[in-house]
């Protein structure tokens, strides 16, 4: 299965594992709910599904990479105790909480989530030492002689032994203890991932025409040599600070990521004409409209008489531009909604016996609330993104906050009424943003249309466009008359694949 599917899969698992019967016990007993044993090659996102999964199934999660740990800290340490059996006493040895089990135990206490997903990675590359406890962890449940807790879901992940020297196939006996998931490299799948987490155009529009070069790992001449789908993510974020600090992308520096001189120097050459067609083709300025109506024509000529690798690579470059721009506008949305829960939660909060003024309103809610946060994230009970969104909206509220004791407001009503107002300034700076990335929308499908026309360049940028999230949320919401009208070149049918087979049509000469 590819890592998409992985993930669907984990996250069926975890909520029937975790559905209760009318009396409250679990549907499927526990001693039959086996771990879940993810094998894969490195670096294609098992841990990152993980995460993605307790989010969206909304449990605990507590994470280890095993090959960390020392026995003593997985099993726990030894103390002798006393105990009477048939009336002799005689000394035994017991074994302190497991430091993983703790951590699963503190997670509940700290957060309430009685439920939750207990991840170890790099399972099967410990030490021989370890060996033997990981294969009664699988099989028992249990890191020495303590269980792992009812209603936590153990995941654990591992590489084949063709991928890693250290790493170790498991026996018979405790593969038929555990649910195996295979995961295999599939492109398609993760470009439609890197769509929407911004990868760096380059790199799209490189492996769109290479697909064959996304994930490579061989031995040569004693060495080995790889590149895997966390290299290119990787990259890609190096790249955009580079560019942004204007420093220089030399082959060297790629390097550092894509550790096969083959692909390597095939990227640095490809990235090399990439950022030269950039300052040819503009599209910043494109987007914006600021470029001259003589100047637009020149573009569209050359963009109509370029090779079709070419015409993709600018493409690429135009969705780049929209997508920043519209997972900034997405992300502007939710925290709007965010600022407007919290202002609901307020306006209950006023109410309370014990708050006296409007400062002293918000100061106790931010504090609760920032404690609460703080507690999320040490639990791993919200994802990044929603961490910085919160983090966001409690410096909204301190710096008005502020402004309510500047202008000398008291009265509780007065107040809310003023910070609704604020609120309302915002969602009208939603509103023209909206208008501005239509408008951006309308000049790259007007200029498609006039260079390449409505062909399956045009069905490739549509398609591409609708999967990335936050431009299809921008999409539903805001209607583009141009993109309405192109709808049925849209691909329908497993857009993935078929874009990858436009794609390979258009290199049969060998780029």
């Amino acid at each position: 299965m590819n890592i998409q599917e992985a993930k669907e899969e984990i996250i069926r698992t975890v909520r029937i594992y975790t559905a209760k019967d009318e009396n409250g016990r679990y549907r499927i007993p526990v001693v039959h709910q086996r771990p879940v044993l993810l094998i894969g090659p490195p670096g294609i996102g098992k841990t990152a599904i993980i995460r993605q999964a307790a989010e969206e199934c909304g449990v605990g999660l507590v994470a280890y990479t095993i090959t960390h740990h020392t026995r003593q800290s997985a099993v726990g340490l030894p103390v002798v105790e006393e105990r009477t059996y048939q009336d002799r006493k005689v000394t035994v040895t017991e074994y302190t909480m497991s430091e993983i089990i703790a951590s699963v135990y503190e997670c509940m206490e700290q957060t309430g989530a009685r439920e939750g997903i207990l991840f170890i990675d790099e399972i099967n590359c410990v030490s021989e030492t370890l060996t033997p406890t990981m294969l009664q962890f699988l099989q028992n449940k249990t890191f020495g002689t303590h269980r792992v807790p009812e209603g936590w879901v153990i995941v654990a992940a591992g590489n084949p032994p063709e991928y890693n020297k250290s790493a170790r196939n498991f026996d018979v006996v405790t593969l038929d203890r555990v649910k195996t998931m295979e995961i295999g490299i599939d492109f398609p799948v993760w470009k439609a991932y890197a769509s929407g987490r911004g990868i760096h155009s380059a790199i799209l529009s490189y492996l769109s025409a290479k697909p064959r070069n996304f994930y490579y790992i061989e031995e040569t001449r004693g060495d080995r040599e790889f590149v895997t789908a966390r290299g290119w993510e990787d990259l890609s974020v190096l790249l955009k600070a580079y560019e942004a600090a204007e420093f220089p992308v030399t082959e060297e520096v790629i390097g550092e990521y894509l550790h096969c001189g083959k692909i390597c120097g095939d990227f640095a050459a490809y990235y090399r004409m990439f950022r030269t067609r950039k300052k040819e083709y503009a599209p910043a300025e494109l987007l914006s409209g600021t470029m001259d109506g003589e100047r637009l024509r020149r573009q569209e000529k050359m963009m109509a008489e370029a090779v079709p690798d070419e015409q993709y690579s600018v493409m690429q470059m135009m969705l780049e531009g929209l997508y920043d721009r519209m997972e900034a506008w997405a992300e502007g949305r939710r925290l709007t909604v965010r600022k407007e829960e919290l202002f609901s939660q307020l306006s209950e909060w006023k109410d309370r016996k014990d708050i006296r003024n409007v400062d002293q309103l918000l100061g106790d809610f931010l504090e609760q609330f920032e404690k609460a946060l703080q507690v999320k994230e040490e639990h791993r009970l919200i994802s990044e993104e929603e961490s910085r969104r919160d983090e966001a909206a409690g410096r909204f509220l301190g710096q008005w906050r502020y402004r309510l004791k500047e202008e000398r407001i008291a009265d509780c009503a007065e107040g809310l009424g003023r910070l609704h107002g604020w609120l309302e300034k915002e969602r009208k700076s939603e509103e023209r943003l909206s208008g501005e990335l239509r408008d951006m929308v309308e000049r790259c499908m007007a200029f498609l249309e006039h260079s390449v026309g409505r062909g399956e360049e045009l069905g490739y940028f549509m398609t591409s466009l609708s999967m990335n999230s936050a431009a299809a949320e921008f999409l539903s919401v805001c209607s583009c008359e141009r993109y309405q009208k192109n709808l049925d070149l849209m691909v329908v049918s497993d857009e993935e694949t078929e874009l990858q087979r436009q794609v390979a049509e258009l290199k049969k000469d060998g780029f």
